[in-house]
């Protein structure tokens, strides 16, 4: 079996809510849908969430790397031989969602061809993840409001926190959210937009509500400022946008400035985040599965990640975004439904993606 070529389309779709962050808003969530075409009939497919402001890649700045790099290196390749596709991929600095959504296209295939989900392919440790909602920044009491609302709905009893933007505000919110939601699992994104004296204040305040840990409180480059955090708080950090590779996993956990590490298998592929749960396990570093504003294609993908592994199983994953955009591309039950906070992976082969055509007709943006 052989790629023949690879598609790219770029598609947005409307958030229903602007998720506010500490360093801007998302009001609609840019991706690419990749495609890779085998010379057996088989298709791989995944998505690439565009993400400037964080990484650097946009819609066109992905298209244009695989046109000019990756197709090239791939067409006529075995679809199963990833490490020479990463190989290829490591001629090219960069550029890491494009990569992973190749790798998980790739990983599909396979899957399909051996006739087993990719959560057994992968490693088959569980079928069932509990899920995390993520609450974009906002006043205290309607950041309650729209965390009750779903965990009624969902049955989720695990939210992430955006903060970043007012410390003062932060420290309300920790406390009114608690309070609304007394037996739940809590924790905050920073998004690196805290100093870290408010980083403390934040922390603190969430030590006294039981906060579960802090993501990425103070930026990856302020190295005086993650020091004195990690020196002060007792609330383990997590690190996500100091993480994105295994050569900075490394470096963030010899400084002693994570206890956990986010792991976007949007950002890493299947091949490299395996990589990096090996390595966290090595030294005991608890992973969680992270969100990149993922759609559902996303999603399924980071689903299948997140049962395959002892270590991500065994913690809440961020595979709730898509409640919060307007519409996705996949069929309408291609998604497993959130059911008691828990979302179970299919046995079908491959991830099990099941594209609507009428969707991707209407969201792509090419």
């Amino acid at each position: 079996m052989q790629i023949t070529r690879i598609d790219c389309i770029p598609f947005n779709l409307p958030m229903k809510n602007p998720v506010r962050y500490a360093g801007g808003t998302l009001t609609v969530s840019e991706h690419v849908l990749v495609q890779v075409h085998t010379d057996e009939g088989l298709i791989g497919s995944a998505e690439a969430p565009s993400r400037p402001f964080f990484y650097g890649e946009s819609q066109a700045s992905m298209l244009a790397a695989v046109r000019q790099w990756f197709a090239p290196a791939l067409v006529g390749q075995d679809p199963m031989g990833f490490e020479r596709a990463w190989a290829a991929f490591d001629q090219v600095e960069h550029n890491d969602t494009i990569k992973g959504a190749l790798d998980i296209a790739m990983h599909d295939i396979a899957g399909q061809a051996m006739g087993v989900p990719c959560h057994r392919l992968l490693g088959g440790w569980d079928t069932s993840a509990r899920v995390t909602y993520i609450c974009g920044y906002g006043a205290p009491q309607a950041m309650a409001d729209e965390a009750l609302a779903v965990r009624e709905r969902y049955g989720i009893d695990s939210f992430k926190l955006k903060v970043g933007v007012d410390a003062r505000q932060d420290v309300a919110m920790l406390h009114t959210l608690r309070q609304a939601l007394p037996d739940v699992t809590l924790y905050v994104d920073g998004n690196s937009g805290l100093n870290a004296s408010d980083a403390l204040r934040v922390l603190d305040a969430g030590y006294e509500i039981g906060m579960a840990w802090a993501e990425e409180p103070v930026h990856r480059d302020d190295r005086p400022g993650r020091a004195l955090v990690q020196k002060h708080t007792r609330v383990p950090i997590m690190g996500d946008e100091s993480c994105r590779n295994p050569a900075e996993v490394a470096r963030e956990v010899a400084d002693g400035f994570v206890q956990l590490v986010g792991i976007k298998t949007a950002r890493t592929g299947f091949r490299i985040s395996r990589n990096i749960v090996a390595q966290c396990a090595a030294l005991r570093i608890r992973n969680v599965i992270a969100s990149q504003g993922d759609s559902t294609l996303g999603i399924l993908a980071a689903l299948h990640f997140t049962v395959a592994h002892r270590a991500t199983a065994s913690q809440p994953a961020e595979l709730g975004f898509h409640l919060n955009t307007v519409a996705d591309l996949l069929e309408d039950d291609a998604l497993p439904p959130i059911v008691g906070g828990r979302m179970r992976a299919s046995e079908a082969p491959g991830l099990g993606v099941r594209l609507d055509a009428a969707k991707l007709s209407r969201y792509r943006v090419d």
